[in-house]
């Protein structure tokens, strides 16, 4: 893509997503489009200047192998958590700023250092000791383009984030569960059990694979939250509604859907 085009599509993109309305003449004649994770990035990058904010941090996916290829690549991918987008549990978000919004219940791990490329893998100890907490969190997975659009596309659309929920960061975190179960409840009700174990069997194998994936649009920095995948199936939005999970020895979250 030429720096124009990278320009135009993150525009539209932010456009979008500022106005909760789906991008939905992706695929005219007269758009270029990114045809792998290079040139997501650097759609991401703009539509990060654009935002006016940090990066709170980053969403990995495509951890496995066989679901690399969907975007154009061999390795892990990530989109950007912007700061607009990342909130304190409790929060109240209104069901009418997202188009189809998922919600998903996660491991984030807040880095106490850098994460820079460097030529030799990080090892699971080596990413261990630049964690500094592990939170509790929701994702809202929503996204300006359709399911259906090539995975490069749904990439530089900030990996499909629409927003961010923390919990209270744990930092004497090492003897803790961190793929323990975790139960989520809509207005009380139980609605979805699962386990940090649905991420690779331990969520910070998560953090190592996107610490070895880069580059990304920007860098691993310390105090930016990794989340991890998500632990429950992921549950659809399609009321207002008070989410809480459970994390254990984590804590509690919740968010309201108005």
């Amino acid at each position: 893509m030429t720096p124009a085009a990278t320009a135009s599509l993150a525009a539209r993109l932010s456009a979008a997503r500022a106005a909760a309305h789906a991008f939905a003449d992706w695929d005219a004649p007269a758009y270029a489009l990114p045809e792998d994770p290079d040139a997501a990035y650097a759609v991401q990058a703009e539509i990060i200047r654009l935002s006016g904010g940090p990066v709170r941090g980053w969403k990995v996916t495509a951890l496995k192998r066989e679901d690399q290829g969907a975007y154009g690549g061999d390795r892990p991918v990530a989109g950007p958590l912007l700061a607009a987008a990342v909130h304190a549990s409790p929060a109240t978000l209104p069901l009418s700023g997202f188009l189809t919004p998922m919600l998903e219940c996660e491991f984030a791990f807040v880095l106490g250092r850098d994460l820079p490329p460097r030529s030799a893998p990080y090892d699971l100890d080596a990413v261990a000791q630049a964690v500094d907490a592990v939170v509790a969190a929701f994702e809202i997975a929503d996204g300006r383009v359709p399911a259906g659009a090539p995975g490069p596309l749904r990439l530089a659309d900030s990996m499909g984030n629409g927003a961010f929920v923390h919990g209270v960061p744990i930092r004497d975190w090492r003897g803790l569960d961190r793929a323990g179960p975790v139960v989520l409840r809509l207005d009380g009700a139980v609605v979805e059990e699962g386990s940090g174990r649905r991420i690779l069997g331990d969520p910070l194998k998560a953090v190592q694979a996107l610490a070895n994936a880069q580059p990304l649009a920007g860098s691993l920095r310390a105090g930016q939250m990794i989340t991890t995948g998500t632990a429950t199936m992921p549950l659809r939005l399609t009321r207002p509604g008070l989410a809480q999970a459970d994390f254990g020895p984590l804590g509690t979250i919740a968010v309201a859907i108005g």
